[in-house]
């Protein structure tokens, strides 16, 4: 493989199973034609055997969260597979590679059942709750399609998170951030101080003294499911001045955009750009769906696999990301990186990616027979 990154893995627990029902998310709707299945033991196990071999080649799987597309906390091994990997930190012996940080994105709706936050506390898995808003109408608006929903799942919630900011203040848990999503930037921007407050409040109460927010800059349709037209970038520079660094409540707050999580500088933008044929921010990393199949983090009906890890090594299945050129299944993706705007970063990055795929077509037409069948596979597909 090319690229020469750190390399983040995205885990799909649960596939197409949750007990929400999110506005930007197709699995509950009636048009959803993936699958719907939790994750085996062989694909867990493979998955983490894959990360070993990687280290110990000299590559660098730097993280690696539980979410995917359902709740990974319905998963009805849950506790089980946070044990495989703490067991894989707990033992970690390559000394050239880290072990990567291993967290769970999480709804919060079960934070509260037994043996759930024990898993987090017991394998040293990080936390993550995603978290648009505390505004019970639009949180329910967001999350269910209903803002009548809202007050009744919060009151469920929010003490999920109080427990977690307990535990964080203890240092018992790993690791605890909130996600600001699943983005939809009006709304979020509008609610965002009463977010603050209420999360710092609360943090103050259980004696933690700094809360870590992730924003996502962009909305999400997963591939077209749902539709939407938003192609704009938001960075909230706005909201990090204000913000980022800042107390309030007595309680500092730490702010990231979740490109950090998966980029930490330029350099490692410079080398998608450099090894992608097709450089997209969102498919840069992996996302391995519950059967093992490798996909593009927005098929959220797993259409278009490109290869799987029970078959194929992490490099291999690099190497077939590194060789996409973009067809069917990025069409109608609002988060393809040709068409982004909004920022001048934003800008900047969209003429050198269709500058990229321009000269990945040339060189493509003058292949050898056979070399290109990343692009066969798809429109077969």
């Amino acid at each position: 493989m090319r690229t020469r990154r750190p390399i983040s893995i995205n885990n799909s627990l649960a596939h197409g199973i949750c007990n929400y029902s999110c506005r930007l998310c197709g699995i509950n709707e009636t048009g959803y034609s993936g699958p719907r299945e939790f994750q085996s033991h062989i694909v867990t196990k493979t998955l983490i055997q894959r990360v070993l071999e990687s280290a110990e080649s000299g590559t660098y799987v730097r993280y690696i969260a539980n979410s995917g597309d359902g709740e990974p906390t319905l998963h009805p091994e849950f506790d089980q597979r946070m044990r495989m990997f703490g067991k894989m930190l707990r033992e970690w012996n390559i000394s050239a590679i880290p072990p990567p940080e291993v967290s769970v994105v999480t709804n919060g709706l079960r934070l509260n059942i037994p043996g759930i936050m024990e898993s987090f506390l017991e394998n040293g898995i990080s936390l993550i709750i995603s978290m648009p808003t505390v505004k019970a109408e639009s949180y329910g608006l967001i999350m269910m399609g209903d803002s009548e929903s809202g007050e009744p799942l919060l009151s469920r919630v929010l003490p999920g998170v109080e427990k977690a900011m307990e535990f964080k203040a203890k240092g018992q848990l790993s690791k605890l951030l909130f996600h600001i999503s699943p983005p939809e930037i009006e709304i979020i921007r509008h609610d965002f101080p009463e977010t603050i407050d209420c999360l710092t409040r609360l943090a103050r109460s259980k004696g933690l003294g700094e809360i870590e927010l992730v924003l996502f800059p962009a909305t999400s349709n997963r591939s077209g499911l749902i539709r939407n037209t938003v192609v704009k970038v938001d960075m909230y520079k706005d909201l990090f001045r204000r913000y980022n660094g800042h107390d309030v409540n007595g309680v500092k707050i730490r702010m990231m955009l979740v490109l950090k999580r998966f980029f930490k500088n330029t350099g490692e933008i410079a080398d998608l750009v450099r090894s992608f044929r097709f450089p997209c921010l969102w498919n840069a990393n992996f996302f391995i769906a519950a059967d093992g199949s490798s996909i593009c983090c927005n098929d959220q009906s797993a259409s278009n696999p490109l290869g799987n890890i029970l078959s194929d090594s992490i490099d291999t299945l690099m190497q077939y990301k590194e060789q996409y050129i973009p067809g069917q299944i990025c069409a109608g993706c609002n988060q393809s990186p040709e068409q982004l705007k909004g920022s001048a970063e934003a800008v900047l990055f969209s003429r050198i990616v269709r500058f990229r795929i321009w000269l990945a077509a040339i060189r493509n037409r003058y292949a050898a027979p056979g070399d290109n069948k990343l692009k066969e596979k798809e429109t077969l597909s």
